[in-house]
């Protein structure tokens, strides 16, 4: 197995990571009162891409993974591929060859495509905006 004490590493910061993320939870959210508001939106109406992220992560930091799909797709959706390499992280260390993200360049091309309309879309269905 290749580099195995950088994956053993990485498989024991992981989870230590959200543990810390947990108890610290509140400090965290409290931060993002600090962070300023989308100059895109403010000046055009247009949602860019990032706009919702936080009302996301704050979300997820509180369960709600609808509301936080609603808010902003792509962290959810970052936060899942996250999950599934850790798992085929962890299953490696132990000598499973488990492969559950695709390998194939033009899925993730796809993906990425339907991300761009999703984030063109959501400018114009209010279903799919930001709340």
């Amino acid at each position: 197995m290749k580099y195995k004490k950088l994956k053993i590493a990485v498989a024991v910061a992981a989870p230590t990571a959200v543990v810390l993320i947990c108890i610290f939870k509140e400090q965290i959210m409290s931060m993002s009162q600090h962070l300023g508001i989308c100059m895109l939106y403010t000046l055009t109406g247009i949602l860019c891409p990032g706009c919702g992220n936080t009302r996301s992560a704050r979300a997820i930091l509180n369960g709600d993974f609808l509301l936080a799909v609603r808010n902003n797709a792509s962290l959810p959706f970052i936060a899942l591929v996250t999950i599934c390499f850790y798992i085929e992280l962890a299953a490696d260390i132990f000598g499973k060859n488990i492969k559950i993200l695709p390998r194939k360049p033009w899925i993730w091309f796809v993906i990425a495509g339907l991300f761009i309309v999703y984030f063109i879309a959501r400018n114009f269905i209010p279903a799919i905006a930001p709340v």
